[in-house]
């Protein structure tokens, strides 16, 4: 066997295989005597057939067969003797020019070669949070406000308010939606819609007609929207005043809290706060630690890799549409998911790298306590324990998480890490508003 390769860049390989000639002559004759033993044909019996006809029968689509498992095997022997990691399927292109044994050329993408920067050179910042007394306060007012009932209200809006508006909106002469929204709620102060959208609605009453302009943020979501200019034509169909309830033995009861003291509640809710909060900051280190990793890496990623893991972007989107009830026949382009998706097999590769060089394992004690975890949510949680301990596949998605989760404990242990304060109420902020 005979191989020569050729780089076409960093990624992308060329590489020619010649097969011996007696290779490719055993192969063909090796199927030629399975068709003879197999083949039917009036006039002769089965076993006794010339190989004359059947050379003549079959031997083109035998040469074929032959030629096909050829390729197949020397290419995988030739990456193996070449010590080659494609990143991708190959594009074969056979040679029939040349009449010496078989001749083929194989394109495909290799792996890059990953070296990861001292990880003790980052420095990084490592987010802690506590629940302050008026926190509570905040949770209880918002159990409140989720138990409140909204009256119609017969005068102008203001804050605290909810409008319930029709609406539509543009930016230059593209629309944000495909119709006009409907009997949309929007409750003043509250910071769900983009800056400056519910300060609009101040003043307002039922039936009235509202046309202004507010700017996307910088950073928001849809990237054709973010920084620009957006009027909107709005239709006020009612103004509602919310109705809070007291805080009495009553209303504690309605959260699980049997004695109903408001001292008990407290309780409870800082204890369920603080695993909110712990999540949450687990999440936010993780984030820090994974751009970090990112940005301080440069790397190549091969075009395949990066078209998969939009495939599989693209199906996640809409098994989660067909859940909702969406519409699923989303015809949305790839490059909407291109930059992310490199992202993604950019960290993937830099993260195998860092947990391979320094030898992480997953914690089996850690693997079985997020298991435990994730069983708590099901009214049978040792069924669910037992079921992910006999299905390996689910369980080495626990181990994989678990395996992140002691990769970012060890880079904040290895790095330059700078502790800051953030305020629970920071940290549990939406990222995103909605419209």
């Amino acid at each position: 066997m005979q191989v020569s390769i050729e780089s076409n860049s960093d990624l992308k390989k060329t590489m020619t295989v010649v097969v011996p000639q007696e290779e490719v002559d055993t192969a063909i004759n090796k199927r030629l005597e399975e068709v003879k033993r197999t083949a039917k044909i009036d006039g002769f019996r089965p076993g006794k057939i010339p190989m004359s006809v059947i050379k003549s029968k079959f031997g083109k689509s035998v040469r074929a067969e032959a030629l096909s498992e050829l390729t197949q095997s020397f290419f995988y022997k030739a990456i193996m003797e070449e010590k080659i990691n494609p990143a991708s399927p190959p594009v074969i292109t056979p040679n029939d020019e040349n009449k010496e044994g078989f001749e083929f050329s194989a394109s495909f993408e290799v792996y890059p070669v990953v070296k990861v920067s001292a990880v003790d050179a980052l420095e990084l910042e490592k987010p802690t949070s506590e629940i302050a007394e008026s926190d509570i306060d905040d949770m209880i007012e918002k159990l409140r406000t989720q138990k409140a009932n909204w009256n119609v209200f017969d005068g102008k809006a203001e804050d605290g308010h909810r409008v319930s508006i029709n609406f539509e909106g543009k930016v230059g002469e593209k629309s944000i939606s495909d119709e006009p929204i409907k009997s949309f709620p929007v409750e003043i102060g509250s910071n769900n819609m983009i800056p400056g959208f519910e300060e609009k609605l101040i003043g307002a009453s039922a039936d009235d007609k509202l046309s202004f302009e507010v700017t996307f943020p910088e950073g928001y979501q849809e990237k054709d929207f973010a920084g620009k200019p957006g009027k909107f034509d709005v239709e006020v169909e009612k103004v509602e005043v919310r109705e809070l309830p007291e805080v009495d033995k009553g209303f504690i009861n309605e959260f699980g809290v049997a004695s109903g003291d408001l001292e008990d509640f407290r309780q409870d809710l800082s204890k369920n706060m603080t695993m909110e909060m712990d999540r949450a900051l687990a999440a936010k280190r993780k984030q820090i630690v994974m751009d970090a990793i990112i940005d301080n890496n440069e790397l190549e990623v091969p075009e395949a890799l990066v078209d998969n893991e939009i495939n599989q972007m693209m199906a996640s989107l809409k098994e989660k549409a067909q859940q909702a009830q969406q519409p699923t026949d989303m015809d949305l382009p790839k490059e909407l998911f291109e930059d992310q998706a490199a992202r993604r097999v950019k960290l993937g590769l830099l993260l195998s790298e860092l947990i391979k060089d320094n030898d992480i394992k997953a914690d089996a004690d850690r693997v079985q306590e997020r298991i435990k975890e994730f069983a708590q949510t099901y009214q049978s949680p040792e069924e669910v324990i037992s079921w992910y301990n006999s299905n390996p596949q689910e369980l080495n998605k626990v181990e994989s998480v678990v395996l992140e989760d002691q990769l970012v404990d060890w880079v904040l242990e290895k790095a330059k890490v700078k502790e800051t304060t953030i305020s629970f109420k920071e940290l549990m902020a939406p990222a995103n508003p909605v419209v």
